[in-house]
């Protein structure tokens, strides 16, 4: 037997988010050492047309926290966009682990078969909650962890492998 998906998305939501409020921690200090701006590092990208370190984190936190709810059948929590500091990030964050962490397993593995209609942008896709945790969902997150992480590092943070990997 495989691995349930309660297990797979509380295990990795659990790993990454608390990883990223550690290496934005980090961000923050170097910043604080260096003499930039909080408002600097939030705003760094990698290419003009992405979007900021900020927008990484949002969208890292909310993507386990929106497919828990939609996998579990509950009301989609809300997260506007609201925050413009690294406290508001961190809280953030740990408002959306929590979430993730507090659905019933039950909840979440009964939604292992079912299909559900995911909007993607202008378009809608179907699929099993099982394919939209392992095809959308986690990598979605390790994506924006990905990116949030080569932003701290491009800036000049001391971080490494480890430092993604755990908190």
């Amino acid at each position: 037997m495989g691995d349930t998906i309660s297990f797979m998305l509380k295990s990795a939501t659990g790993q990454i988010l608390p990883a990223m409020a550690s290496t934005l921690i980090k961000g923050r200090n170097y910043a604080i050492d260096k003499g930039v701006e909080e408002t600097v590092l939030l705003s760094a990208r990698l290419y003009p047309d992405m979007l900021p370190l900020l927008n990484q984190y949002q969208m890292a936190a909310e993507t386990p926290a929106r497919a828990a709810a939609r996998i579990a059948g509950l009301e989609m929590p809300s997260f506007p966009d609201t925050e413009t500091t690294v406290d508001e990030l961190l809280e953030r964050i740990e408002k959306c682990n929590q979430f993730v962490q507090s659905i019933e397993d039950e909840d979440l593995n009964a939604g292992e078969r079912t299909v559900m209609e995911i909007p993607l942008g202008q378009m809608t896709v179907n699929w099993e909650g099982r394919q939209y945790l392992s095809t959308f969902v986690l990598p979605n997150m390790h994506f924006h962890a990905s990116i949030a992480f080569a932003l701290l590092r491009h800036q000049g943070v001391e971080i490494g492998k480890r430092d993604f990997l755990m908190a």
